[in-house]
């Protein structure tokens, strides 16, 4: 079975806790990480807090094979994250000069100390460029930082995904012909029997026809791998559905 990597996404906020604003980042890098076979093992959504952002940090970076931040990286008092990697990682902010330089390309002569405050990065960072805003953001270790706002993380995500590692997830759907209580203990079998493949089971109402169907899902390294499970599951459910 080939290696399983592993990822986070931590999703900094206060506006994102109370709902003035709607997180999109985590569900644009959730999806772009499973078409790139990495498995996604945790998004958290924490407040403004050095000691939490610190925190989730060092717990996450320690855990999985790649965490992505986004949000708290610009100028303003409530931007703790530039400040919160660098404790993360046991070092101080520095006026990193390629930062500076691609600010006051952006910028001009509309460069000023507070725009300029955006380029007090960790030491020992890696930039990740931003053609849209100028401010860049920035890597640590296997810790990639973006800005929060959507259209900016979506661009520097494009720079920073090649260095990604490739892993593989397959994923195969089907519709059963009956309800999940009808099968779940077909489902459990299949599970116990089959456990390097992840079994879902989806319920929806179909709105065309107004009535409940229930879809599942089978992943796994390798379609190789899903065959046997996925067999041995739709044959017995399509079984039970005959004597409904």
């Amino acid at each position: 079975m080939s290696k399983e990597f592993t990822a986070a996404i931590i999703i900094v906020g206060d506006e994102i806790l109370s709902g003035r604003t709607r997180d999109i980042n985590a569900n644009f890098i959730a999806a772009r990480l499973h078409q790139r076979g990495i498995y996604l093992k945790r998004i958290i959504t924490i407040p403004d807090d050095m000691d939490t952002i610190v925190g989730k940090v060092r717990e996450y970076s320690e855990k999985y094979d790649n965490v992505f931040v986004c949000g708290g990286i610009g100028a303003t008092p409530d931007d703790l994250t530039r400040e919160a990697m660098a404790r993360a990682f046991g070092t101080i902010l520095e006026r990193n000069k390629a930062a500076e330089a691609m600010l006051c390309a952006y910028y001009g002569e509309r460069i000023n100390d507070l725009r300029l405050m955006m380029a007090d990065l960790p030491i020992g960072c890696r930039l990740i460029e931003n053609e849209l805003s100028g401010a860049p953001g920035f890597i640590m270790g296997n810790v990639y930082v973006f800005p929060g706002v959507p259209k900016l993380m979506q661009k520097m995500f494009d720079v920073i995904e090649p260095e990604l590692p490739q892993g593989s997830i397959v994923t195969l759907e089907y519709l059963s012909p009956i309800g999940e209580t009808l099968f779940a203990d077909l489902m459990e079998a299949a599970q116990n029997k089959y456990p390097d493949v992840k079994i879902g089971s989806y319920p929806e109402l179909d709105e065309a026809s107004g009535k409940w169907r229930c879809k599942l899902t089978f992943t796994s390294s390798t379609e190789e791998a899903i065959a046997p499970c996925r067999d041995q599951l739709l044959s017995a459910i399509s079984d039970r559905a005959k004597n409904q």
